[in-house]
């Protein structure tokens, strides 16, 4: 199995401070079930390549992404193993690895082939056991989580307290010969060197926890599901030297906004902005009597502060608010809303220039709806939207040549009251591991009997079908909708959907799971004085989700929900001085 690079000996000096210790470490600990939630992404296989380094820093990368954020998304081996320039039988180590996909390392002099930091999703750059060249997709900047340096970790106690206090790190040992034929048993709980096995090389993987008892690490392996306990391993201490190297953590990553598109719609997002990188973007719009056009707001992800980042769109009058995404076109910004033209204006906002620009609109086609905006699977933005005569809408914006325009994709439903930012690219039937394969993409709209239905079509569909039909006495208001990652098990499991929408003065939550026989059930219905509900996410808060109303007096309210709704700011007029200007960051 594949040899690894000599890393440095235990005591080597820390480069990125770890937290301040606290009481001590327990003496168990186990990131596939902590707290009765799992973190770890289901075992890969490698095959007959020497990528064991490539797969445990892969491994790490999503974990972290799962345990800061909340969300599962499957990175790709292949965008490590091949942006360094690495053939099947290269070997490499973690150390080098993690600092050159930090963007400080520079320990491959022959790469032929510049890569941005970061490590992209698995669809981006699959993963293949055979001699090719590195070619990610073409938007790999705006799906690339950014990593920070490591945190070497020298003694076995800093290693069990930093897997307790932030997650899984990566370790190296001597593979013997007996390590492949490991299966756990009643005489074999815990893997220890049998006398007489040889080993002329090393191995990487990830520890995903410790058990005291037992007296051994918990390993993930990169040999396949069907190795070892599913793909796991309790590793003795001090075994195979496996103590006697450096083991390396990451903390504090940053998700791109392709990993998070389904679980935020309307005119709020988290970004990637901010310390934590966990910031919200909000956008909001000025009313036709102090001229029109967009502020954008955001609030701190550490602070909470909320302040002013830019106006822009001066003497646009948008009917409703805006919505906006992330995207994966270096992860800009994308917004769009309806003018009182009855058209669309779609804006982009550049990482680069750290500035706003109208990108595009769909002109003469008598808009009066609200718009739901998302990225489909093949980069597309995709937009839906009610038109003037009560039909319901799908365009497109594709943009492989020059001439780039919003087309009209397909007619959904007629009979349509109002749309607003219902539109999620689930994962249902999606397959993380087929490049070719697309999830089922849904849309909620109120009809003109004041009952709401969803609509479902194939990602790589046109056609649309008719959902079950809930709720009542719906005026023309915005339903929002995202696809939530509450009773996930791993990064191939299905959420279910979270739905707000303003009735009669207050908020009515639904909720639904992901199976086509679900039915929407009314979890609440919270607060007074509510004309319209226009955001919607969940985000890296413990699993809590965020949503912004409207009032009936105007004013703007930002919720949290961690069990139930409750109102945490109620934020300012745009036209009250008071307010922080922060100016636009670049990161998102």
């Amino acid at each position: 199995m594949p040899p690894v690079q000599a890393q440095r000996s235990t005591g080597t000096a820390n480069l990125y401070p770890a937290k301040a210790a606290t009481d001590d470490v327990p003496t168990l600990v186990d990131w596939r079930n902590r707290n009765g939630m799992n973190y770890i992404t289901t075992p890969q296989d490698q095959g007959i390549c020497q990528a064991c380094w490539a797969f445990a820093v892969t491994a790490l990368v999503e974990s972290m992404i799962r345990i800061e954020h909340g969300h599962w998304s499957k990175r790709s081996e292949a965008d490590v193993h091949d942006a360094v320039g690495a053939a099947c039988e290269s070997v490499g180590n973690a150390e080098d690895t993690l600092a050159f996909f930090a963007g400080v390392g520079s320990a491959y002099p022959n790469l032929t082939v510049a890569a941005p930091p970061g490590v992209a999703d698995w669809a981006c750059e699959p993963y293949r056991p055979t001699p090719h060249g590195y070619a990610p997709c073409a938007d790999r900047s705006g799906r690339a989580t950014y990593i920070p340096l490591y945190q070497a970790l020298g003694t076995v106690e800093d290693q069990k307290r930093w897997i307790a206090e932030y997650g899984p790190i990566i370790a190296t040992f001597q593979l013997y010969s007996d390590f492949q034929s490991w299966k756990v048993g009643n005489d074999t709980p815990v893997y220890k060197v049998n006398n007489g096995a040889s080993t002329s090389e090393n191995h990487i993987a990830l520890v995903v926890g410790y058990d005291d008892d037992k007296g051994a690490w918990i390993m993930k392996n990169s040999w396949g599901p069907n190795w070892g306990h599913h793909g796991f391993v309790y590793f003795g201490y001090g075994e195979a030297n496996i103590d006697g190297w450096t083991k390396y953590g990451i903390t504090n990553v940053n998700p791109d906004p392709w990993s998070r598109k389904r679980h935020q719609s309307g005119s709020l997002m988290q970004s990637g902005n901010g310390a934590t990188h966990r910031n919200f973007e909000l956008l909001l719009a000025f009313n036709s009597s102090s001229g029109g056009g967009l502020a954008h707001v955001s609030r701190d992800g550490t602070t909470g502060k909320w302040g002013v980042a830019s106006r822009f769109a001066a003497g646009s009058i948008s009917v409703g608010q805006p919505v906006l995404i992330g995207t994966s076109a270096n992860r800009d910004f994308a917004a769009a809303f309806v003018s009182i033209e009855k058209n669309v204006q779609q804006w982009s906002y550049s990482q680069v220039s750290k500035s706003w620009t109208l990108a595009s609109s769909i002109e003469g086609r008598v808009i009066e709806g609200f718009s739901g905006l998302a990225q489909d699977e093949d980069s597309a933005l995709v937009l839906v939207v009610r038109h003037a005569d009560g039909t319901l809408n799908e365009q497109q914006y594709r943009k492989p040549s020059s001439s780039v325009s919003w087309t009209h994709a397909s007619l959904i439903a007629s009979d349509i009251l109002q749309s607003g930012p219902s539109l999620v690219v689930s994962n249902v039937d999606l397959n993380n591991y087929s490049p070719s394969s697309r999830g089922i993409v849904y849309i909620v709209a109120v009809r003109s009997d004041g009952r709401m239905q969803l609509f479902s079509r194939a990602g790589n569909g046109t056609s649309w079908t008719a959902g079950p039909i809930f709720g009542s006495a719906v005026e023309s208001t915005p339903p929002v909708m995202i696809q939530d990652f509450f009773n996930t098990t791993d990064e191939s499991t299905s959420g279910g959907f979270q739905l707000a929408v303003a009735v009669n003065g207050k908020v009515q939550h639904w909720t639904r799971g992901p199976d086509d026989g679900d039915s929407w059930d009314m979890a609440e219905a919270v607060g007074s004085g509510v004309k319209h509900v226009w955001a919607l996410v969940q985000g890296s808060f413990g699993g809590r989700m965020h949503m912004v109303t409207e009032g009936t007096g105007g004013m703007f309210s930002y919720w949290e929900w961690d069990g139930a709704w409750k109102i945490v700011d109620v934020l300012k007029s745009l036209d009250d001085g008071s307010w922080e200007v922060t100016g636009e960051r670049s990161g998102g």
